[in-house]
């Protein structure tokens, strides 16, 4: 018996541990010190409401491994944007639909990832332990579902010869 509850305490204490819930924190300006500090990386998630970072997965709620990464790998800041000064911090880093995602670098001097709007489970994970890595090296900002402008010639009125496809 004795036995019995010794490892059920056990496998409790575990589990409390696997699960980790990020601190979030309110104040950009604390965070940036706490990056310095720490050497982590920061990300900075724009939602509404309470729990609103919750929102940034399409899912019903982060999964387990998101939450670990974000506990133990990063200094998390949450901005609401229902709020005025939340809607100002959102502008200045270009989210306009309320939801989004910044991650610096471990300095908290460079934009490495930016994303606006939900993501999946998986997508969100991948992106956090990428920027994780401490031998990541962020040369420029990496963004998702970025809008593309191309420049073409404008069409000739008389035909010049043969038309040739071209991988883009």
């Amino acid at each position: 018996m004795n036995t019995s509850i010794l490892t059920i305490a056990l496998a409790s204490a575990l589990l409390v541990g696997n699960n980790a819930a990020p601190s979030w924190q309110t104040s950009y300006t604390a965070a940036q010190t706490q990056v310095t500090a720490q050497k982590k990386p920061m990300v900075v998630v724009f939602g509404s409401g309470a729990n609103g970072w919750a929102k940034l997965v399409r899912a019903e709620a982060p999964a387990l491994e998101v939450s670990r990464l974000l506990a133990e790998q990063y200094v998390c800041v949450y901005v609401d944007t229902s709020a005025p000064q939340g809607q100002k911090l959102a502008s200045d880093f270009g989210i306009a639909g309320g939801v989004g995602l910044v991650i610096s670098d471990r300095s908290g001097e460079s934009q490495a990832f930016w994303h606006q709007g939900d993501m999946s489970n998986d997508n969100l994970s991948q992106y956090l332990k990428k920027y994780a890595d401490p031998t990541v090296a962020v040369q420029r900002t990496e963004t998702t579902g970025s809008a593309r402008t191309s420049y073409y010639q404008a069409p000739s009125t008389q035909y010049q010869g043969s038309i040739r496809s071209a991988n883009c």
